[in-house]
C-alpha cells in the first residue's frame, strides 16, 4: 500500500484549459482583442511549447512568463507589451478556481481514509498560491511543492527529493510515495527518474509513450480510488 500520494495539480487536479481560457478571455478583452477559440488555442499552443522548453532546462521560469507573450505578439503581428501582458494574465489566472469535476470529491474520500496528499507542480508561484486559495485546497496537503519557490522543476530527480523531504516534515511517512499526473514528461517521468511509481491519469485518450511507461493508468481521479482499494 502507498503511504504518501503525490498530485499534480495542471491537468490532473485542476483544469487549466478552462482556467486558461478563463484568464485569457479577460486579458485579452481588456486589450481589446478578440476572444475566439482560435486565437486562444494559439497561444495554448505557444505555451505549452514553452513550458516543455522550461522542463527540458532550455529556458528560465522568468523568460518563460515573458517568452510565450512574445511569441504569440509576434505570430499575430499584436502590438503590446508582453511583459505587461504577462503579469496581467498572471493576475487574472491566479484567480482562477477551475478544478475537475471528481477533484474534491475524491480528495474528500482520501482524507477520510487518512492517507497523507502533498501537491507537486511546475507552476508559477504566484499563480498556484493563488489557485490553491480560491479553490481552497490547501488544506488537504501535507506539503505544496512549487517548481518556482523550490528552483528545481520537474522531471528533475532534485525535484522528487526535495519533495520527499517536505512531505516527511510534516511527520507523515513517505516509504512508499505514489505520483499521479497527467504528463508523461514530467510526472510519469519524473517517477521514472527518481525510483518512484506513477499513476498517469489519461483523461482524453493520450497514446501512452513507450519511453515513459507509468506503473498504473486511470481515466479519472475515482479510478485512483479504485486502484488503492484493490492494492490494499
Amino acid at each position: 500500500m502507498y503511504d504518501h500520494l503525490f498530485f499534480d495539480a495542471d491537468g490532473t487536479l485542476f483544469d487549466f484549459e478552462a482556467a486558461e481560457k478563463w484568464a485569457l478571455t479577460r486579458v485579452f478583452t481588456e486589450l481589446g482583442f478578440p476572444t475566439d477559440e482560435e486565437l486562444i488555442h494559439s497561444y495554448s499552443s505557444i505555451n505549452n511549447g514553452v513550458w516543455l522548453e522550461f522542463e527540458q532546462g532550455n529556458i528560465t521560469m522568468k523568460e518563460l512568463k515573458v517568452e510565450r507573450f512574445r511569441r504569440f505578439f509576434a505570430l499575430h503581428q499584436v502590438e503590446g507589451n508582453p511583459a505587461q501582458t504577462a503579469e496581467r494574465y498572471m493576475e487574472m489566472l491566479s484567480q482562477s478556481y477551475h478544478l475537475y469535476p471528481d477533484a474534491l470529491s475524491v480528495l474528500d474520500i482520501l482524507q477520510e481514509q487518512h492517507i497523507p496528499m502533498s501537491l507537486i507542480t511546475n507552476g508559477i508561484s504566484q499563480v498556484q498560491r493563488g489557485r490553491i486559495a480560491a479553490t481552497r485546497t490547501a488544506h488537504y496537503f501535507n506539503a505544496i511543492v512549487i517548481s518556482e519557490e523550490i528552483g528545481i522543476q520537474k522531471p528533475h530527480p532534485d525535484y522528487f527529493t526535495r519533495a520527499l523531504e517536505l512531505a516527511r516534515q510534516s511527520g507523515n511517512p513517505t516509504e512508499r510515495p505514489l505520483i499521479i499526473g497527467d504528463s508523461p514528461s514530467s510526472d510519469i517521468r519524473g517517477g521514472l527518474n527518481s525510483g518512484i511509481d506513477t499513476c498517469w491519469i489519461n483523461r482524453f485518450g493520450m497514446n501512452p509513450d513507450p519511453t515513459t511507461p507509468a506503473t498504473y493508468e486511470i481515466t479519472n481521479l475515482h479510478g485512483l480510488v479504485e486502484l488503492l482499494q484493490n492494492l490494499n
